[in-house]
């Protein structure tokens, strides 16, 4: 089983669950919960401090008008006067209501009466405060109340300071009676702004602490997952064997995913050997007869006077093939090696002129005119890059046989040479149809191809196995379209001083 493309699956498997679900962090999850719990307690705190004074106030002062009504119904025959035009002979005494009522009312608390519908016979207690019934009675927070029967307790803002008045009527001796009750409340309200304002500075505060600590536990819980998944990025397959996590250092909750991690990598170490031992195998076994095939049947090229010309283009089509056979075995055992890192590879200086003069020897074949050095390399014996000789020429060699493939009969393959300070670049250029941009990073992946080569064929194998042979050099490959057409395989290596 190939690790890269599990990676793969299970990477297209993820971008296809995003598409459902967008990415996302558990930390910043987390830290945006704990953040709303926080602001939302807070809030809470913040909402109930407000009203629940202002409840305890008003029904504080409904039980104060519950206790002056009740004053007044004890003492309503202590209240009359003898009156020879009302019917019972006696009637509500207005001084003697004041009276009581200023024995009930204080400074910050009036209470005052007048007849139901008889505004004008106000009986207002004689008590020095601070409140002006006149002007509260006037005031615009109780004009929608204007009419009402009952009312309240309603909080009013007069040149700021702050009344709570409640209207409610009483049935004395057959006469109904409008009775209010007026608080300046503006201690209270000054006392609940100050203690909001507290609160709110206090609440920042331990948000502010709370989300520190919060953030500093969340980041220490989330250390396990992200150790965890460092192990997960560095497993390779040649690495299989070497990274393991040990279940009784995670925390109780990653001891079942790290003993699955543990056990799966287990598995996949042993396909991984039995596949790598099996492509060795298979590799070697093959590369005996398809030599002998290759050298029985150039045997036979060499001797073909006697044969028609189609049965030597046919020996020259098994020649062709069998050759791109054992070169496709080839390519293949080195992958198998590269990935378990027992290719073994070489570091040293070699003239990049010279290593394309041999590449253009062992390709030109049937295509001696078409496979050229362009004539502005010349001159670059002096130029010398660090890596591998024969896996430099190998790779050079794989580029040409796709540049022959997708380019014209009637087109040249050029090999070119570019130096800078730090770099040396080895150029092969074909004259196709070049490549997409979206191709141009998926040709260099194992088994996969452009999206347009469906006409050529072809196994997705030279080129990953050029990147994976340069790349182990030290360098990079890329590709680029030319500006008239064709595309330009670019392999670079580090420039070094000749020996």
């Amino acid at each position: 089983m190939d690790i890269n493309r599990l990676g793969k699956s299970l990477n297209a498997r993820g971008d296809w669950i995003n598409f459902r679900h967008p990415p996302y962090s558990i930390r910043r999850v987390l830290e945006r919960t704990s953040l709303m719990a926080v602001g939302l307690g807070y809030g809470l705190l913040l909402f109930f401090n407000l009203q629940l004074p202002a409840e305890q106030r008003r029904q504080a002062q409904r039980e104060d008008l519950g206790d002056a009504k009740a004053i007044l119904r004890k003492s309503k025959d202590l209240i009359l006067r003898a009156d020879s035009v009302s019917k019972s002979e006696n009637s509500i005494d207005p001084l003697l209501l004041k009276r009581l009522l200023s024995d009930f009312s204080s400074f910050h608390l009036l209470i005052s009466m007048h007849p139901k519908g008889f505004e004008a016979g106000f009986v207002i207690p004689d008590v020095r405060g601070n409140i002006n019934l006149g002007k509260v009675l006037a005031s615009y927070g109780l004009r929608k109340y204007q009419g009402d029967a009952k009312y309240g307790p309603v909080l009013i803002d007069i040149d700021s300071a702050y009344y709570s008045i409640i209207k409610d009527d009483i049935e004395l001796h057959g006469n109904t009676w409008n009775i209010y009750l007026v608080q300046d409340v503006s201690r209270q309200i000054r006392q609940q702004n100050i203690l909001t304002i507290i609160l709110i500075l206090a609440a920042l505060l331990a948000s502010m602490v709370t989300l520190f600590l919060t953030r500093t536990g969340i980041r220490r819980g989330l250390e396990p997952l992200q150790r965890f998944g460092g192990v997960i990025e560095s497993v390779s397959s040649g690495s299989l064997d070497d990274h393991r996590c040990d279940p009784k250092y995670e925390p109780l909750e990653l001891k079942p995913l790290a003993g699955s991690f543990n056990a799966l990598l287990d598995h996949l170490a042993e396909s991984w050997n039995r596949q790598r031992k099996f492509a060795n195998a298979l590799s070697h076994e093959l590369r005996t007869p398809i030599t002998l095939i290759i050298g029985y049947t150039s045997r036979v090229l060499r001797r073909s006077g006697n044969l028609s010309e189609d049965q030597r283009h046919q020996l020259t089509i098994i020649d062709d093939e069998t050759r791109r056979l054992g070169r496709l075995i080839t390519d293949l055992l080195d992958i198998a090696r590269e990935e378990s890192d027992t290719l073994v590879m070489t570091s040293e200086p070699f003239s990049a002129f010279e290593t394309l003069e041999q590449v253009l020897l062992l390709n030109q074949g049937d295509h001696e005119t078409r496979l050229k050095i362009e004539s502005s390399s010349y001159g670059f014996d002096q130029i010398w890059a660090l890596g591998d000789h024969d896996r430099v020429v190998q790779c050079l060699s794989n580029l040409i046989e796709n540049a022959f493939k997708y380019s014209p009969e009637d087109k040249r393959v050029e090999l070119s040479c570019i130096s800078t300070h730090e770099y040396v670049r080895l150029q092969v250029r074909d004259h196709g149809p070049g490549v997409p941009e979206a191709d141009k990073e998926l040709i260099f992946e194992q088994f996969q191809r452009g999206s347009n080569t469906a006409q050529q064929p072809g196994s997705g194998v030279g080129l990953a196995l050029v990147r994976s042979l340069v790349k182990r050099m030290g360098g990079r490959v890329w590709v680029e379209n030319a500006a008239d057409g064709g595309a330009i395989f670019v392999i670079e290596l580090q420039r070094c001083q000749p020996p």
